[in-house]
């Protein structure tokens, strides 16, 4: 079964959306950007090196948001899960998001063992997404001072047509010159320029919401 799904801030709330196709049967797979593919709980997946038979009533998913210096110190964390009784679904060494499978029914039902445990998640991701906003703003500005907008350009679109007797054209030929050359007049004009740099102010807003909301859901366990 495949499900399309944008992982939330909110990672309880991704735990609870995957968990509750657990309850029904379901386990999770893979993910994969936004595809989720999930299969019965029946069906076998091959086992990795260290891992166990699980039991299919042990099932559930639990997230975490952290990043790693070296390899190694990611697979330490991979593996000390493990042994745990956890199995690492998704996420790299340099990546934010961790997926874990409980595959062992003496584990215990979360990855934290107190709130302000499981709430530190938060803070690691908005010192993350803080990092991010502080490497991308400086990028974008610099775009946007190297290459003005002028939007005079934009209200003198007609001008920006530049085939030779196109407004005196009629019928078909009219259509197919305009139809041709709009592309390139938009280019002219400014106007997919105009599209990139609102674009671009739009991740740093995000980025900048993204900090306030991950910190607000950091004091939720405080």
């Amino acid at each position: 079964m495949i499900k399309y799904h944008i992982c939330p801030i909110d990672l309880e709330k991704e735990e609870n959306w995957i968990n509750n196709y657990i309850r029904h049967g379901w386990r999770l797979k893979r993910i994969s950007f936004f595809k989720y593919e999930f299969i019965s709980k029946k069906t076998d997946i091959p086992l990795k090196p260290g891992e166990t038979e699980p039991d299919e009533d042990a099932f559930i998913v639990r997230c975490d948001a952290r990043s790693f210096k070296t390899k190694a110190d990611f697979q330490e964390y991979i593996t000390f899960l493990l042994d745990a009784g956890w199995r690492h679904i998704k996420g790299d060494w340099h990546q934010d998001f961790h997926y874990f499978e409980r595959i062992s029914p003496n584990a215990s039902e979360e990855l934290f063992s107190d709130d302000a445990s499981k709430s530190a998640r938060y803070m690691r991701q908005a010192k993350m997404a803080l990092t991010s906003f502080l490497i991308t703003l400086p990028c974008f500005c610099a775009y946007f001072l190297a290459d003005p907008f002028h939007i005079q350009d934009l209200f003198n679109i007609k001008a920006q047509y530049l085939t030779p007797g196109l407004w005196e054209m009629e019928g078909i030929e009219f259509w197919s010159a305009l139809l041709f050359e709009t592309p390139f007049a938009l280019v002219r004009s400014g106007a997919l320029h105009l599209l990139m740099l609102l674009f671009a102010l739009l991740i740093p807003v995000l980025l900048l919401y993204y900090i306030a909301k991950a910190y607000t859901l950091s004091r939720r366990g405080k």
